[in-house]
């Protein structure tokens, strides 16, 4: 799966604050990094995850479809421990694993993309001993139907030895339990329960004491608690909401904590007094504070690296905290942060706060951005995600400072703890748009060419579309986020193509960079000339793609053809603009 968003994200330290409860795992890194990555190159694509209750430090995972039918048993850093062979059973679609009290895998064939698939079915085997058995048999199938429709499903636990699945829906999602367990018969499902708050969901597990129940999606965290016992009631009851970026594919408990894997291989852990008190997990992939040290500069200030638990937090990594050399005095620090692009960012912070923690201003290349915030609390917080503002930074090196201005009447002191920062594009979304379709898939190098063979697109112009239906252009206008749906305003069939249009005018002839998003096929002219062409397999991400190109003086249009195979069916699209002069129009007037 692809991962979200091109941006830049530097650490240089976080500050303090009290955890309720230990993380399991020993390995150094806080909750925001990863904990490890499976390496083995069997592992392809984590679809599943159980913490063995026999084998300490042994966890399983699976692979999602087109894989072999095997289990892997590894360390929670990634390590390959064993792959066992899976008789009895091959993978189609293998989306979920579960694990029961009597030590028994359970394995998901539950995937349903198509909603055409009448063969799901969970089978179950001993979990095998992955120190000296290197496959297992399959003791039981049971093969299932929906009560009513037909869906996709991801989510897997077991309660009781009774298999549950969460349906995957992009509104909302269902909880399904077998009625009985009945070898090689195929049950129809009962209908527990929708969840409240979860869906799209890709992930699910049950804490072993059944008091918890987690729900994972692409990226946010649902953990349910109460009883297994009255599960309807558990999950419409409140969860602990967590927001992430890990884009989730599988989840379960090692004793109250989270593990959680990416279908790009990451492992995370998430400790129980973090998704207790629902703090903002800050950004992913950054870089360490420790490495960033030997470029700081500090003016009157006292920095100094401090791992976490030596400052009696129970989680792994490292910060950097700096306070002024001389009491009652100010003082600042100083990293150098490189931008891809000569853009305007959006420039954030992620800050601790506590009660000797101070105002704290952040400047780039000398001019204040925003005005300074306080980080006093008189609670230690984590992962307070800021925003000071935008400003216009060069392609390369720019000067990032950060201040101590001052401190509220209750602070105890004048620290500043910086987890990270993070600079995003924040030059405009083309908000408007001409769109045209839907067209067959089929028709899309005649339709192509069509197009880009006319000087000036008539906008009045028919065309013939799917079912020989007459289309023309209409407007669009993109989500407030900057995401055009088409799903909304062409409303296709799968196999289709649309394009959309817009105008950009520069005042004079200028070097730009087209940042764009979007998913399935697409391919963009700019003035009649191709330049950019792509095909993936995931959802739109903002700014994912970025070409460089030049706009001339004036009008310059910007044409893309967008091919739907399902699911969604959009994009994102904008140019950068550190000048902030470039204009956005449907239709090229003076």
């Amino acid at each position: 799966m692809k991962l979200l968003s091109r941006l830049l994200v530097f650490v240089i330290g976080i500050g303090l604050y009290t955890a309720t409860a230990a993380p399991s795992n020993t390995i150094d890194t806080p909750p925001w990094q990863p904990v490890g990555k499976y390496i083995h190159p069997d592992i392809r694509e984590s679809s599943g995850i159980v913490a063995s209750r026999q084998f300490e430090g042994v966890y399983w995972t699976l692979n999602d479809s087109g894989n072999p039918a095997s289990l892997y048993a590894t360390k929670l850093n990634g390590e390959l421990i064993q792959e066992i062979a899976v008789k009895g059973s091959r993978n189609f679609d293998w989306e979920a694993l579960g694990i029961d009290d009597k030590n028994q895998l359970w394995i998901g064939e539950i995937g349903n993309n198509s909603r055409l698939r009448f063969d799901l079915k969970v089978v179950v085997v001993a979990e095998p001993n992955p120190f000296t058995e290197t496959e297992v048999e399959v003791g039981a199938s049971y093969p299932y139907r929906y009560p009513n429709e037909n869906v996709d499903a991801e989510g897997l636990f077991i309660v009781e030895g009774i298999p549950y699945i969460v349906s995957k829906e992009r509104e909302r999602a269902v909880l399904y339990r077998f009625p009985a367990l009945q070898a090689d018969t195929k049950q129809v499902l009962e209908r527990v329960g929708e969840f409240a708050a979860a869906k799209l969901v890709t992930g699910a597990g049950v804490s072993e004491d059944g008091t918890r129940l987690a729900i994972c999606t692409y990226d946010a965290l649902w953990v349910y608690h109460g009883a297994v016992s009255d599960l309807a009631k558990m999950i419409q009851s409140t969860p602990w909401s967590l927001p992430h970026s890990f884009y989730g594919e599988a989840v379960c408990f090692d004793g109250s904590n989270l593990v959680l894997t990416n279908e790009a291989r990451d492992i995370y852990t998430v400790p129980q007094f973090w998704y207790e008190k629902e703090w903002t997990l800050p950004p992913k992939n950054t870089q360490s504070a420790t490495d960033l040290l030997s470029q700081t500069v500090a003016h009157g200030i006292t920095v100094q690296a401090e791992s976490y638990r030596a400052e009696g937090i129970d989680i792994g990594g490292n910060h950097v905290a700096f306070t002024p050399e001389t009491v009652g005095e100010m003082g600042s620090l100083t990293v150098p942060i490189a931008a891809p692009y000569r853009d305007v960012y959006e420039i954030r912070a992620v800050l601790t706060r506590g009660q000797a923690y101070a105002q704290v201003q952040l400047s780039a290349n000398d001019t204040a951005v925003g005005t300074p915030y306080d980080c006093y609390s008189p609670e230690p917080l984590a992962g307070t995600l800021v925003s000071f503002g935008t400003a216009p930074l060069n392609a390369g090196e720019n000067q990032i400072m950060l201040s101590i201005v001052g401190k509220a009447p209750e602070a105890t002191g004048s620290k500043i703890g910086i987890d990270s920062f993070q600079m995003l594009h924040a030059s405009p979304f083309v908000k408007r748009y001409m769109v045209l379709g839907p067209f067959p898939k089929t028709d899309v190098g005649t339709i192509d060419e069509l197009l880009r063979s006319e000087d000036q697109l008539d906008l009045e112009k028919a065309y013939t579309g799917i079912e020989g239906k007459a289309v023309r252009w209409q407007e669009a206008t993109a989500r407030g986020n900057g995401y055009l749906d088409l799903r909304r305003d062409l409303y296709p069939t799968p196999m289709t193509v649309g394009y959309t249009l817009v105008y950009v005018y520069a005042p004079k002839a200028t070097d730009s960079v087209m940042l764009i998003g979007s998913d399935d096929e697409f391919a963009v002219w700019l003035n009649g000339t191709e330049v950019h062409r792509k095909s993936i397999n995931a959802g739109a991400t903002a700014d994912a793609d970025a070409v460089s190109c030049q706009l001339k003086a004036g009008w310059n249009t910007v044409l893309c053809q967008k091919v739907d195979n399902g699911w969604s069916w959009g994009l994102y699209l904008r140019f950068t603009d550190a000048d902030r002069v470039l204009r956005y129009a449907t239709y090229p007037v003076e």
